[in-house]
C-alpha cells in the first residue's frame, strides 16, 4: 500500500463517524420510533398472558403473529406493486409454492411417505419454483405495457389453485394436508409445541426485520432507484440505458422468493395447507391491499396497513359475519379502502409526512417570532 492510498483510507476512516453521527441527527426521530416499536412488539407476548391470563392470550397473540407474516408478504408485494408500480395478483401464487413444496417435503402426499426433509432446506427447494414461475410469467409481460402483467398473474392464481385441486391424490385437493400429530417441539423442523405460538412468533417477527431491511436495500440500490425511474419516465429512463423488462423481471423474482419463504414459515406454524387459506384470489387481494393503504413505495407502508386492515378484519369477522350471509365485513373493509384512497391516496404512511410539515412549518413560525422581538 503506497502512502496516498494510506492517506485516503485514513481520512475515509476519519469521515466515518461523522458520517454516522449526521445519518443519526437526520433519522433520529425515525430510529428511535423503530428502536420503540421493535421494543413493543419483543415484550407484546409476554404482557398479554400477565394481563388478560395464558388462555385469552393465545388469539391476541395470534393477531400479532398476523400481523408480523402479512408485513413480510406486504414487504415483498411492495417491491413489485409499489416500487416497481406493477400491480400483481400472484402473490398467493408464490405462497403457496413456497407452503405446498414445503409440506410435500416433509409429510409428503396423502397416505404417502412421509420424506420428513427439514424446511430449512425445502423452503430454498420453493423459493427456486417460484422464481421459475415469476420469470414465466413476467419474461413475455413485462416486454408489453399496460394492463397486461395484471391480467396474466390473475390467471396465474387461477389456474394453479386448479392444478391443486385436479391433482388432489397428490396435493390433497380441497382437503389439504394436515400435520401428523407431534407430541414434542423438534427445532430443526420448524416444529414447536408452545401453546402460545411464542416460537413462531418471533420467527414472524424475525422474517418480518429481515424483509424491511430488504426494502431498505432495494430502496437504496440500483434496482429501487431504476425501479423509480422507469416508473417516472419508462421512456426517459430506457434511453439512460435501463432495460425496463430486465429491472422488472428482477424486482418480481425477489418478490415471488420472499413471498416463498413467507408461505413455508407459514405453513409449519399453522401445520396444514389448503387452497382457500392459501392458494385463493382473497388472499393476493389482502396482501396487495397491506401495502396500498400503508403506502406503495414506501418502507414502512406495508407495517401500517398490516397494523391497521389484519385487527380491522378481526373486529369484522367477529361482529360482522352473520349479516348479510358473512359478506357485511367486506363492506366495512371496502368502506376502508374508499375513504383512504380519496383523502390519502398515498396511504397512511402520508399522516407521518403531513405532521412532518405541520412541525416544521410551526418551528419556522417560532423561529420567525423570537427573530422579530429581537
Amino acid at each position: 500500500m503506497n502512502p496516498n492510498q494510506r492517506s485516503f483510507l485514513q481520512a475515509q476512516s476519519a469521515k466515518a463517524p461523522l458520517l454516522i453521527n449526521e445519518i443519526f441527527k437526520k433519522h433520529r426521530v425515525t430510529i428511535f420510533l423503530g428502536l420503540g416499536f421493535l421494543l413493543i412488539v419483543i415484550i407484546y407476548p409476554f404482557v398479554m398472558e400477565k394481563i388478560i391470563g395464558r388462555t385469552p392470550s393465545r388469539y391476541f397473540i395470534r393477531i400479532g403473529m398476523d400481523i408480523l407474516f402479512f408485513t413480510s408478504m406486504g414487504n415483498a408485494w411492495n417491491i413489485i406493486g409499489g416500487y416497481g408500480r406493477q400491480t400483481s395478483w400472484a402473490s398467493a401464487t408464490f405462497f403457496s409454492i413456497g407452503a405446498y413444496t414445503s409440506v410435500l417435503l416433509y409429510v409428503g402426499p396423502p397416505g404417502g411417505t412421509s420424506p420428513l426433509i427439514t424446511p430449512f432446506i425445502s423452503m430454498w427447494v420453493g423459493v427456486v419454483l417460484s422464481v421459475l414461475v415469476a420469470v414465466i410469467i413476467g419474461l413475455p409481460c413485462f416486454r408489453m405495457r399496460g394492463v397486461y402483467f395484471a391480467i396474466a398473474t390473475i390467471a396465474c392464481t387461477t389456474i394453479f389453485r386448479q392444478l391443486i385441486i385436479y391433482f388432489q391424490r397428490f396435493t390433497g385437493g380441497n382437503l389439504g394436508i394436515p400435520f401428523p400429530f407431534q407430541p414434542k417441539s423438534i427445532p430443526s423442523h420448524l416444529i414447536f409445541t408452545d401453546f402460545l405460538f411464542r416460537p413462531y412468533y418471533f420467527i414472524a417477527l424475525t422474517w418480518m426485520v429481515i424483509t424491511t431491511l430488504i426494502v431498505f436495500i432495494v430502496d437504496r440500490n440500483r434496482l429501487g432507484y431504476s425501479l423509480r425511474a422507469i416508473c417516472e419516465d419508462q421512456d426517459a429512463a430506457e434511453s439512460l440505458g435501463i432495460k425496463s423488462s430486465v429491472v422488472k423481471l428482477k424486482a418480481f423474482m425477489l418478490s415471488a422468493a420472499m413471498l416463498s419463504i413467507t408461505g413455508t414459515l407459514y405453513v409449519f406454524m399453522l401445520r396444514m395447507v389448503d387452497t382457500i387459506t392459501y392458494a385463493s384470489h382473497n388472499l393476493s387481494v389482502r396482501i396487495a391491499l397491506v401495502a396500498i393503504l400503508g403506502g406503495m413505495g414506501t418502507k414502512f407502508g406495508p407495517l401500517l396497513g398490516a397494523l391497521v386492515t389484519i385487527p380491522l378484519i378481526e373486529v369484522s369477522n367477529a361482529y360482522l359475519a352473520n349479516i348479510g350471509y358473512g359478506g357485511a365485513h367486506w363492506l366495512l373493509y371496502g368502506l376502508l379502502i374508499v375513504v383512504i384512497v380519496l383523502f390519502r391516496p398515498n396511504g397512511l404512511v402520508s399522516l407521518f409526512d403531513s405532521a412532518k410539515t405541520f412541525l416544521a412549518k410551526r418551528r419556522m413560525k417560532e423561529a420567525g417570532g423570537k427573530s422579530s422581538g429581537i
